[in-house]
């Protein structure tokens, strides 16, 4: 089958297009991208429309998480980032249910989210002390898809800054966007009491450095320094906020 490269026109194989007299393009190569054939392409089995659901999950979880190499490496890292984030929704949401469960059977002190903001703002939350717990996790939970969103935009923006400032070559924010959303399969480890959520951060964190490598096309040490920064802006943010606080609580202000 070939494709006639003016007009779009697909017939067996012919060296003029009957249509219009282009010379035809054949059908299996790219029109855009690094000029290399569709089958050059490591396409994850959650972008292949040939894989089934749930093995393209499974599939895409076992590499992006076991084979993260051979996983980002000759990726499709400019086409479209919807269906990542979908996938980093899906794994979101399923790390946010497995922690519910945790939760609901090793009660912690802990407060959720929705406990910490009421708590700030002095708001009594209704109901029982001791139901405020699981009402506040289970809030928490209805709230993963908008949380795990704007941690996603942030996250690729902050990345994407300082990959823009230490990576030569780069590709687009895109790239980082794909990078990050197949960097979150560590997140199921929250099904681990206790430890799971500190794995799930270093293997997340260990896995979004190899994606941003392979990525931008860059090194390790490049991709690291990226995320590194990345990391500690918001923490010295964070840092000056308490210090401030800390400085007026200290003149009587």
């Amino acid at each position: 089958m070939t494709t006639c490269a003016r007009c779009g026109h697909e017939s067996a194989g012919f060296d003029q297009c009957p249509f219009c007299g282009e010379a035809a393009a054949s059908s299996e190569r790219e029109g855009a991208g690094d000029g290399e054939s569709a089958g050059d392409v490591n396409l994850p089995a959650w972008e292949d429309p040939a894989v089934p659901f749930p093995v393209n999950v499974i599939e895409t979880w076992r590499r992006s998480v076991l084979e993260p190499g051979a996983f980002f490496a000759g990726g499709p890292h400019d086409r479209a980032a919807v269906r990542p984030i979908l996938y980093y929704l899906l794994i979101s949401v399923l790390a946010a249910g497995l922690s519910l469960t945790w939760g609901a059977l090793l009660p912690t002190a802990q407060p959720g989210l929705v406990e910490a903001i009421a708590e700030m703002v002095n708001i009594a939350l209704p109901g029982a002390a001791d139901t405020i717990g699981p009402a506040g996790r289970l809030a928490d939970f209805f709230l993963t898809p908008f949380l795990a969103v704007l941690s996603l935009v942030i996250t690729s923006l902050l990345l994407h800054l300082f990959v823009l400032l230490l990576v030569p070559g780069r590709r687009s924010l895109t790239a980082t966007v794909r990078a990050v959303c197949y960097a979150c399969g560590p997140a199921v480890f929250a099904i681990i009491p206790f430890v799971g959520g500190l794995v799930a951060w270093i293997w997340g964190a260990v896995l979004t450095v190899i994606g941003l490598r392979e990525a931008h096309r860059t090194t390790t040490g490049r991709a690291f320094a990226a995320w590194l920064l990345a990391a500690a802006l918001p923490a010295a943010f964070l840092l000056l906020g308490v210090l401030l606080v800390i400085a007026r609580v200290a003149s009587g202000v």
